[in-house]
């Protein structure tokens, strides 16, 4: 609890930092090329989206079996969401034309909480993800018994509580905009690039009434007691560094790809039938996210995805444990002056 209270004074540090930076951004328009990059922050950037996510943990055993998905129930989500100057705020909420089947997979409890921050130079994104409710995607490779059109098997004693926050130091924000590609309060006018900084902090919190593994897992393949995870504490954080290019092509099209890698400790604490274990090792981590669409000086329509997104695998003998997020994004919108 003490170091969850030191992650939650960083937030509210890091959100006051990234204000302040945007701010200042803000009030030296000179502080990017006009000629590259055309600007929108004046005006209310709005938007429709779907949204996509792919909410996983993986256990992956290197001696045995095949790895097993955990997924929580979860569907495409219709969203909307508006930026002005520096701030940007978006709700979405689940799909009313959705076709989940809860009653063979459960029906899972979800907070999933996102809040942004984009200056020229420094971008800060914060997200809280609260999920309760888990199901085995893959009982089809785990459980010779079970059969499609089975209900899958679940986990709602399943909980993982989520937060990760990222900052971004574009180096050449006086070419190349990330805000172009991803919430359009800006449009990239020529094709540019950047290298990226970006450190980063993730924290996990897994809990469950008994071991994660299934235990017709536990007794096949005789897995060693202190891999038996029931609950834990995991942190990671570290320093990233990559390379962000868009391609601009007949005026208002674009693509952009980010490829970002990095170096990262990892702390964690977790108990089992055994007792409470302590580690903490070394990892190297990515992430990535792309995007392509069409964006004038009205409106604009676009998809993005961000790959390898608060990714913390843990390794605890010869079994791998990882939580991780694929997201992808839909997005149909225009700009317009509110104090017109």
């Amino acid at each position: 609890m003490k170091q969850f209270s030191y992650i939650i004074l960083l937030i509210l540090i890091l959100c006051d930092f990234i204000v302040s930076a945007s701010q200042k951004d803000t009030l030296k328009s000179s502080k990017f090329n006009p000629e590259y990059i055309a600007d929108y922050k004046d005006l209310l950037t709005a938007r429709f989206y779907l949204l996509s996510e792919s909410i996983c943990f993986t256990i992956n055993p290197t001696n045995f079996g095949k790895k097993i998905n955990y997924r929580p129930n979860i569907d495409i989500k219709n969203g909307i969401a508006g930026f002005y100057k520096w701030f940007g705020l978006g709700l979405a909420v689940k799909n009313p034309f959705s076709s989940n089947k809860n009653d063979s997979k459960g029906k899972s409890k979800v907070i999933d909480l996102r809040i942004n921050a984009y200056g020229n130079a420094i971008a800060a994104e914060l997200s809280f993800q609260d999920y309760r409710h888990f199901y085995i995607e893959n009982a089809d490779d785990i459980f010779q018994s079970w059969n499609t059109g089975d209900k899958y098997p679940q986990r709602p004693d399943m909980h993982i509580f989520s937060t990760s926050a990222i900052l971004y130091y574009i180096f050449n924000y006086k070419k190349h905009s990330i805000r172009a590609s991803y919430i359009q309060n800006e449009r990239q006018k020529k094709s540019s690039g950047s290298i990226i900084l970006m450190p980063s902090f993730v924290y996990l919190k897994l809990s469950a009434d008994s071991s994660i593994i299934p235990q017709t897992i536990i007794d096949k393949y005789n897995i060693d007691p202190y891999e038996q995870i029931i609950k834990g504490v995991f942190f990671t954080y570290g320093l990233s560094a990559g390379y962000s290019y868009t391609v601009v092509f007949l005026k208002y099209f674009y693509i952009n790809y980010s490829f970002i890698p990095g170096i990262f400790l990892q702390t964690y604490k977790y108990d089992t039938e055994e007792g409470i274990n302590k580690s903490e090792e070394v990892s190297l981590l990515w992430l990535s996210r792309g995007a392509l669409g069409y964006n004038s000086d009205k409106f604009y329509v676009g998809i993005g995805g961000v790959f390898g997104f608060n990714a913390s695998p843990v390794q605890i003998g010869e079994t791998n444990f990882n939580y991780n997020m694929n997201q992808i994004r839909f997005w149909i919108g225009t700009r317009f002056d509110v104090f017109k």
